[in-house]
């Protein structure tokens, strides 16, 4: 992943409710089989700096708009 991407792909529902409370913006969705991949357009240009508060559990983010956005995520996919 290069520092200068700005629009990233998942299919794991905590990390794209993660990425929107960070302020990435859903681009689009899409499906493939039974699985629903989200695209992200970040505005500050790139995801390396997110991965890994993300992954290092370093990540500072609102619990309850965490949750709001969790449940936004899997609405998308049902």
């Amino acid at each position: 992943m290069s520092d200068l991407e700005t629009d990233f792909e998942t299919n794991d529902i905590y990390y794209a409710a993660y990425l929107m409370v960070s302020g990435c913006s859903l681009a689009s969705q899409r499906r493939q089989g039974t699985r629903v991949y989200f695209m992200f357009k970040n505005p500050i240009g790139s995801f390396r700096e997110l991965r890994n508060a993300y992954y290092t559990g370093t990540a500072r983010v609102n619990p309850h708009e965490f949750s709001q956005k969790i449940m936004a995520v899997k609405a998308l996919c049902f």
